[in-house]
């Protein structure tokens, strides 16, 4: 019975100051990018690890078969560079600060990761404003006047102005 072990890819120079480690064992969700080969320079998110092959799956990298699919492409760990590691496990972390006090250096801790929003969330909410800036406007004008044949002409204006 063969013995898998973890694949180290190296890290980036900056993570390299940061963390104090030359390389680290890669996992699904770090952002790695390609360091040689056809593929050199391009890079993205770790999908899968085959750790009896030695071999990583990237997103958006893929290769075209015979009958026209796109398929996942397993690049050499050796060819990689990690760019961004992934914290959503807490023993990686625990790892990170274990080796650097071996080393007895100090680490710099990675940013925790802001909940971005979706952008249809931010959509939704722009309209509700603009729905509640209007209602409001029509309540405070007397019926039968309008701001919008001013602002059509306002727009005609500046559209002959940029021509």
């Amino acid at each position: 019975m063969k013995m898998i072990t973890k694949i180290k890819v190296t890290l980036s120079s900056d993570l390299r100051k940061r963390y104090g480690i030359r390389a680290f064992p890669i996992s699904a969700g770090d952002i790695v990018k390609v360091k040689s080969g056809k593929r050199k320079g391009e890079g993205g998110k770790v999908v899968d690890v085959n750790h009896s092959s030695g071999r990583v799956s990237v997103e958006g990298i893929t290769i075209a078969k015979e009958d026209g699919k796109q398929t996942e492409l397993y690049l050499r760990a050796q060819d990689l560079t990690i760019t961004k590691l992934d914290f959503s496990r807490d023993e990686r972390l625990q790892k990170i600060r274990q080796i650097a006090a071996i080393k007895r250096i100090t680490i710099q801790e990675p940013e925790p990761e802001v909940a971005e929003e979706e952008p249809a969330e931010i959509e939704a909410e722009a309209t509700e404003v603009k729905e509640a800036d209007t209602l409001e406007e029509s309540a405070g004008e007397p019926e039968g006047e309008s701001e919008e044949p001013q602002e059509e002409a306002e727009e005609e204006k500046s559209e002959s102005e940029e021509e």
